[in-house]
């Protein structure tokens, strides 16, 4: 994404929602500030962004369609996947159904491994990528969108980011000093 691609991401959004643990909430207001500088088209990041999470959660369903729950807990450890997250999107697969699909994707770990037991269920692959498309679609604007006003309003978060910085910064000498005083005081009186 240093280079600013589309392709970059593309990919980043795919291993995503392959259950690859890049976080879209970093890639997504990224590219979006690459909107705002003029590096990249607004719809262009979110179709790109959203087919590339298309394919990737295609990759999951498949492998939870044709190779079931068993494989999942067997190989789902290379991609950090635990039983409890598969548990968990299978309780909330079948709390919610189909419906699970477009919901999941606003809930954070499910949105990227709620495809395994959509696969494993045998869900419609059409009403799948239905419910999928329409999720994946609004929290990509959503995030795009957020790093494109980050971008608007730079100086005003840097200033508040550095009043902040200040209030820790004297804070922990604070800190620092009421500690010493109290050690100090402690060790005099043993």
């Amino acid at each position: 994404m240093l280079r600013a691609n589309y392709g970059g991401i593309f990919l980043l959004m795919a291993m995503e929602s392959a259950t690859i643990p890049i976080p879209s909430e970093i890639v997504l207001p990224l590219a979006g500030y690459l909107v705002y500088t003029g590096e990249f088209e607004f719809w262009t990041a979110v179709l790109v962004a959203t087919l590339g999470s298309m394919v990737g959660t295609m990759v999951d369903y498949g492998i939870g369609y044709r190779f079931g729950r068993s494989a999942i807990l067997k190989y789902g450890r290379f991609v950090r996947l635990s039983e409890k997250h598969l548990v968990s999107s299978e309780t909330w697969f079948a709390r919610h159904g189909d419906s699970a699909a477009l919901l999941a994707r606003f809930v954070p770990l499910l949105r990227t491994v709620i495809a395994f037991p959509a696969g494993i269920a045998k869900m419609r692959v059409g009403k799948f990528l239905a419910f999928s498309s329409v999720g994946i679609l609004i929290w990509d604007i959503a995030l795009i969108y957020f790093g494109y006003a980050a971008g608007q309003n730079a100086n005003l978060i840097v200033s508040s980011l550095e009043s902040a910085f200040v209030f820790v910064e004297v804070s922990v000498v604070i800190a620092i000093v009421l500690t010493l005083i109290f050690v100090s005081k402690r060790h005099k009186k043993s």
